[in-house]
């Protein structure tokens, strides 16, 4: 959630940085408290316009500054659809060249 908020900020305009980032992999040697990763925002001006952004973002409601601002929606392009549907035929072909591999070994 981290990275998904900071790329919205930084989308935003708000210059952020990502403090811990790698560091659950040392989890158990160091305490887990300090290996939560955190989102820093770099002025301090734009804080309490990134706190409104990502609560916005996270309840889904829309915040009303300069221009209505609705929460980011996820659209498939073209592209994309495409790798889904291939994705899913190579699924579905795997699944049949297993069940037919299985059949052969009963018989």
């Amino acid at each position: 959630m981290v990275g998904y908020y900071q790329s919205l900020l930084e989308e935003d305009g708000v210059k952020t940085m990502v403090k811990n980032e790698y560091a659950a992999l040392a989890t158990g040697e160091i305490p887990f408290t300090q290996v939560y990763p955190e989102l820093w925002v770099s002025d301090d001006a734009d804080y309490e316009r990134s706190v409104e952004l990502i609560r916005s973002l996270r309840d889904g409601k829309i915040v009303e500054e300069e221009e209505v601002r609705r929460p980011i929606s996820y659209k498939r392009s073209a592209g994309m659809q495409l790798v889904l549907w291939l994705g899913t035929l190579l699924i579905i072909l795997m699944l049949l060249y297993a069940a037919s591999s299985i059949i052969q070994a009963l018989l």
